[in-house]
């Protein structure tokens, strides 16, 4: 079954025009997209005493945490159209940005898995919510939003799912 399918070069153009500053967010550049965390703690763990909740590598915490960013990424694939980016050509100067749309929910959710192995790697669009949605460190996932009103429903199904909105300071 598909995975990933190519999308027009319209679509991709409309896509790119609503998120001016994709490709910036996709590298960690510097944008001016507002953000907020969808995250397993309902607090930012500033203070080091509390620095060993970010260190659960497995048992049934770790289960716990997982499950839940699964839920979650389950809801959003359920609820609007995924879309995701992918490199063509050679890394940095002659790589080009394409964009195309998740059709397999299965194949999405093998896409988002946790792996403490190795760095988050998922990055989705979601244009129906106004958004980029990147997987993180740390048990927590960030949100980029040109509309927080649009982005809205991305913390209601967190919520859902016993994850927490943490709001970033400006």
């Amino acid at each position: 079954m598909k995975l990933l399918q190519s999308l027009s070069d319209e679509k991709q153009q409309a896509l790119k025009l609503q998120f001016p500053e994709l490709r910036d967010v996709r590298e960690n550049e510097d944008h001016s997209m507002g953000r907020f965390a969808i995250s397993v703690f309902d607090h930012w763990l500033r203070d080091e005493s509390e620095w060993h909740l970010m260190d659960c590598f497995d048992g049934p915490e770790r289960s716990e945490r997982d499950q839940k960013f699964r839920q979650h990424w389950a809801l959003l694939f359920e609820s609007t159209e995924v879309y995701t980016v992918r490199y063509r050509g050679r890394w940095p100067r002659k790589s080009k940005l394409i964009i195309k749309k998740y059709l397999n929910k299965s194949g999405f959710l093998q896409q988002c898995r946790i792996d403490p192995t190795r760095s988050p790697k998922q990055f989705i669009i979601l244009p129906e919510y106004d958004c980029l949605f990147a997987a993180s460190w740390d048990d927590t996932n960030v949100c980029f939003f040109n509309s927080r009103e649009r982005a809205e429903p991305i913390i209601s199904l967190a919520q859902q799912c016993g994850l927490y909105c943490l709001e970033f300071e400006t």
